[in-house]
């Protein structure tokens, strides 16, 4: 391990946890920004094409996020092995388990894209997708299946860079991809300059774009050793031992993970029901509620990065330090920014949409969801202590208590009573109580059991 990596280590071992969250947390926080500049700007764009236009990367998600989910367990396993083997010094095993998450990555990305992109159809129908929006979801979702392995290859090298404790690499990488997509996004969608004009397809084909380029420069920078850190094709291959470990830990993760995902397309069939007035007002807010959001996913995964090392020396008191200050950080920040949020809802959602049966709706959602948020970051911390411990049976089991246990059936009995405000209501009532078990879980103290020796 470079000395680069080495003086990494020693800050996170030994810096106060606070000051290491918000350096460590700065690059991602711009990253998310970024990208949701990216998912703002795509909104925009595609809300001047009309509801249906809008609509589809909504609907796409929760599909390609229930696949690659599978296939992030073990990247949250993979951060696991690496952040803890580093952080109580055994290098090698380090960089061995780099290896093998890249490989079972790109294994499991090129299956996964493939079959995805050959059901598109039959999964979009089971949704109940509006018919206005069925044809444009279509396409874009092939497209985005045919890029999952592009997307995979460029996630393992994030998570090995960041479990290492460098996220500015990271950062800089896939900003400029971001940047692409958003310069290729008029470009393609409306047939500027020389390209044709190909609306919804167009803006997934940017996405595609970017995602290739971000990887072949990830790729470049490791093998070509730019970062104090070199692999060679023989690091890729499998360890059984090791490989067989990610994929224990990787497999709770996964199913978690999956079913969350799978969780929020019978989330959105439910608010489907009610038209695409529904669909569009949650497509759009919920964009603008993770203005807010970003930046506290951005601590969490700062966090992880420090609670990772940390666990690996086994310094279990500076673990409890960085989770109690995560916790107060998450909530001042959060709540401050939802209420500057709450004030300008109605020119934000504007913004992007001027059909006023949307604004009001989206107006409303922000409402119902706002007192929920601070909830929303802090279960944030304590599912990363879970994740980033190894502890990957309990996370998955927290998270889908949330969704599954909570918010799916407090959404649909509400929203048969309520209407669309009893989804909303239902989907904020699940952040609080799930972030209640979260803390509950935290206090019997399970996540001391590391991984390592």
């Amino acid at each position: 391990m470079s000395s680069r990596f080495e003086k990494i280590r020693e800050e996170i071992l030994t810096q106060d946890p606070l000051t290491l969250m918000i350096k460590l947390a700065a690059p991602l926080i711009v990253l998310n920004l970024v990208h949701l500049l990216y998912n703002l700007t795509d909104t925009f764009w595609l809300g001047r094409l009309g509801r249906s236009a809008v609509s589809s990367p909504t609907l796409s998600w929760p599909v390609v996020g229930t696949v690659m989910s599978l296939g992030m367990g073990f990247g949250i396993a993979g951060f696991a092995f690496i952040s803890q083997y580093q952080g109580s010094g055994e290098f090698e095993k380090a960089r061995k388990s780099m290896g093998n998450l890249i490989t079972l990555f790109l294994i499991f990305s090129i299956v996964s894209g493939t079959a995805g992109f050959f059901a598109t159809p039959a999964i979009l129908k089971a949704m109940h997708i509006p018919p206005d929006t069925f044809s444009n979801t279509v396409k874009y979702l092939k497209i985005m299946f045919i890029s999952i392995p592009f997307s995979f290859i460029g996630f393992a090298f994030s998570f090995i860079l960041r479990a290492l404790g460098d996220t500015r690499t990271p950062t800089i990488v896939n900003v400029i991809g971001l940047l692409i997509n958003l310069v290729l996004d008029p470009l393609l969608i409306f047939g500027l300059l020389f390209f044709p004009k190909m609306g919804v397809t167009g803006a997934a084909i940017a996405t595609a774009f970017s995602n290739l380029f971000s990887s072949a420069l990830f790729a470049y920078l490791f093998i070509e050793g730019k970062l104090g850190l070199k692999l060679h094709l023989e690091d890729l291959k499998p360890d059984l031992k090791l490989s067989l470990n990610i994929i224990s830990k990787g497999i709770p993760a996964s199913i978690g993970q999956s079913l969350n995902s799978l969780g929020f397309i019978f989330l959105v069939s439910i608010i489907s029901r009610f038209g695409s007035v529904a669909v569009a007002a949650y497509s759009i807010s919920d964009r603008v509620i993770h203005i807010v959001l970003t930046i506290s996913d951005a601590l969490n995964q700062a966090l992880s990065s420090v609670l990772g090392q940390n666990l690996g020396k086994k310094n279990f008191e500076r673990t409890k330090e960085a989770v109690t200050k995560a916790v107060l950080l998450n909530s001042i920040l959060i709540s401050a920014l939802g209420i500057i949020l709450f004030i300008f809802r109605t020119q934000l959602i504007s913004l992007f949409i001027q059909d006023p049966e949307v604004i009001q709706e989206g107006k409303n959602y922000i409402e119902k969801f706002l007192i929920a948020m601070p909830f929303f970051g802090v279960f944030g911390v304590f599912t990363s202590l879970a994740m980033t411990a190894g502890r990957t049976t309990e996370g998955m089991i927290l998270g889908l208590l949330r969704l599954w246990a909570l918010r799916i059936p407090l959404s649909y009995y509400l929203g048969i009573k309520f209407g669309t405000s009893g989804i909303w209501i239902g989907m904020s009532v699940s952040n609080i109580v799930a972030c209640l078990l979260a803390f509950l879980w935290y206090l019997r103290g399970t996540w001391k059991k590391v991984l390592v020796e």
